[in-house]
């Protein structure tokens, strides 16, 4: 094979021609995999709709709902830590995608102090749960018949702005929907406890 120039080099060119072909390649793998994003997009979008529309009927019923409380001169119990999870208005953390899970706001709750209160009987009757390089304190509640568990940001119940919220499909290494050929239509696994809002690091 005569080179193209004089100064070319067949072996160089050979080398040439296969890195463009692999570059091909690569670039056709780079938009499937954009084309796929963008259909994965779109879903979240969907499930984001239906998610936003099932907070619109629950906000309406948590209006006239009663928010549970116990007196002040009473321990709470885990079954009272149910019975306001139930009673309180919680919502969904839209611009965390990659991480569903759902929040109470302390600044949205009808009685702040018993807020505090459920954070501390968290923290102080939890389990540690790991996720990633961090520990955090959670515990398992039960609301309308669905197993969830809940954690604070903090160990001080005095600074805690937000108690996350998860069924308990979502803890850390289940992931259930890998094993039915359903996919969305069970409930599924993923990340761990870990999201930060406003007022709490993390």
């Amino acid at each position: 094979m005569m080179p193209l120039f004089e100064h070319d080099d067949p072996k160089e060119g050979r080398l040439t021609q296969t890195m463009v072909e692999t570059l091909a390649e690569m670039e056709r793998q780079r938009v499937s995999l954009m084309e796929n994003l963008a259909r994965l997009a779109e879903r979240q979008k969907a499930l984001q709709r239906e998610m936003r529309a099932i907070e619109k009927r629950h906000r309406v019923i948590a209006k006239d709902l009663e928010e549970y409380t116990v007196p002040e001169d009473r321990e709470l119990t885990h079954e009272d830590v149910n019975l306001w999870c139930r009673s309180a208005f919680y919502g969904m953390a839209h611009t965390m995608v990659g991480n569903p899970h759902c929040y109470f706001a302390r600044k949205k709750v009808r009685r702040p102090a018993m807020y505090e209160r459920v954070v501390r009987f968290i923290i102080d009757n939890g389990y540690t749960q790991r996720y990633g390089n961090s520990d955090y304190t959670v515990l398992d509640i039960e609301m309308n018949g669905t197993q969830w568990f809940c954690w604070p940001m903090t160990t001080n119940p005095v600074e805690s702005q937000v108690l996350n919220l998860k069924p308990v499909t979502l803890k850390p290494g289940s992931r259930p929907w890998t094993e039915s050929p359903k996919g969305s239509d069970v409930m599924v696994g993923g990340a761990g406890p870990r999201t930060a809002h406003a007022g709490e690091g993390g």
